[in-house]
């Protein structure tokens, strides 16, 4: 997931018969069906076919180079099993948004790194399963890794530096708390410090120049578990080889075509497809999707209004189905099940957004042959709605 009921094969066929053309089922001696009478899914107003996927812009193409580094990141649940749950990744220039690294690191690091940050790469994960209650009493650890390639060898080395410990202030323009320097066992041109946040445990931070990036740490690992990741880091660098900026408008948003099944999203029409290492680490458990999606021969993710994975073969993609419900369903307590109507094999969720809360969420997903479509919002009739249509989509293309 990121971020069934057995049904007779003739209801199955008939399901499908609605929506491709020519299917029959008929039989010598039988009664014909009406097919006027075979429910169809309520679709409101999203497409029911497949969509376009245009080229990418510069943006775009630094954004696919972004995924193409987190490739060459190692799972933080390597370096400590427990950091599995609620993965995130972001991807972009360095300078905005969420992967910017003032939002990661702070003002001083920013003033060093991020002028000279020309693609950046950031995977997170946490100790906490998504839909746990908040409870004083059990220790929360989030780790968050960043890869920022700059121009050169030479750029690089030069923005990690004494200033990096530098005092600085949060976001509301408070001090933060003094930087104590940390040393990293078999790194000593490594900058790392701790920070410990009144209420809120202590922080770890370091960073270290290798060729022309910047790898970043943030959150709960210790020294050691920090030079687990340098070691990790350094030699999957040494495999990777970087797109030069002037070129990574010719990286594909959807080379697999996958994105085109999928939904377009709520505003404009963009969308775009990752291999699977490139995709799995957002998940809401990575090393079960790992597990999930190796089982069932997951190859490609496509991004759009929703979400679409092709798997091995219809039995993968039903494989990987029952996987996301069993996890929903393990993470919210009580949550509503139901089949959509006219969605064949659907099944929807709705639960409160954690224990406690009078917010509600519904997560829906639909194998059709080897893929699998995936919707998430706050709209009960919005999901429905959504995975009828990608029903569609998807059943137009067996």
């Amino acid at each position: 997931m990121r971020n069934t009921v057995r049904k007779s094969v003739t209801a199955a066929v008939l399901a499908a018969c609605a929506v491709v053309a020519g299917c029959s089922t008929t039989v010598a001696g039988t009664p014909v069906a009406d097919p006027s009478a075979v429910p169809k899914p309520e679709t409101g107003s999203y497409a029911t076919t497949a969509r376009t996927i245009g080229a990418p812009s510069q943006a775009d193409g630094v954004s696919l180079e972004g995924y193409r580094m987190v490739a060459a990141m190692p799972y933080l649940y390597d370096i400590d099993p427990a950091l599995h749950f609620q993965g995130d990744v972001s991807v972009g220039s360095g300078k905005t948004g969420a992967a910017s690294v003032k939002n990661i690191f702070g003002e001083a690091a920013d003033k060093a790194i991020g002028g000279v940050v020309e693609v950046a790469a950031v995977v997170g994960a946490g100790s906490q399963q998504q839909g746990a209650k908040y409870d004083p009493k059990v220790e929360k650890r989030e780790v968050t890794i960043a890869v920022l390639r700059t121009a050169s060898d030479g750029v690089a080395a030069s923005a990690v530096g004494s200033s990096l410990m530098a005092a600085q202030k949060d976001i509301f323009g408070k001090d933060e708390p003094a930087k104590v320097a940390l040393s990293i066992p078999g790194y000593d041109k490594a900058i790392a410090y701790t920070q410990a946040y009144e209420g809120a445990g202590r922080s770890t931070v370091a960073f270290l120049t290798y060729k022309q990036y910047v790898i970043g740490v943030y959150g709960d690992f210790s020294a050691d578990q920090i030079r687990t990741y340098f070691d990790k880091q350094t030699k999957e660098l040494d495999g990777f080889t970087p797109t030069p900026l002037d070129k990574v408008t010719s990286l594909k948003l959807d080379e697999s075509g996958v994105a085109t099944l999928t939904l377009a999203p709520s505003k404009g029409s963009g969308g775009y497809s990752l291999p699977t290492r490139q995709a799995v680490p957002r998940q809401t458990d990575v090393s079960r999707s790992v597990k999930t999606f190796a089982d069932a021969g997951v190859d490609v993710i496509g991004s759009g209004g929703s979400t679409v994975y092709r798997a091995r073969d219809a039995e993968g993609a039903k494989h990987v189905a029952d996987e996301f419900i069993a996890e929903t369903k393990g993470a919210y307590a009580g949550a509503e099940s139901e089949r959509v109507t006219g969605v064949p094999g659907s099944t929807c969720l709705t639960y409160a957004t954690y224990e406690g809360s009078k917010d509600k969420r519904t997560y829906c997903v639909v194998p059709v042959g080897r893929y699998l479509a995936e919707v998430t919002t706050t709209q009960h009739d919005q999901a429905t709605q959504a995975i009828g249509a990608a029903y569609l989509i998807l059943a137009a293309q067996k």
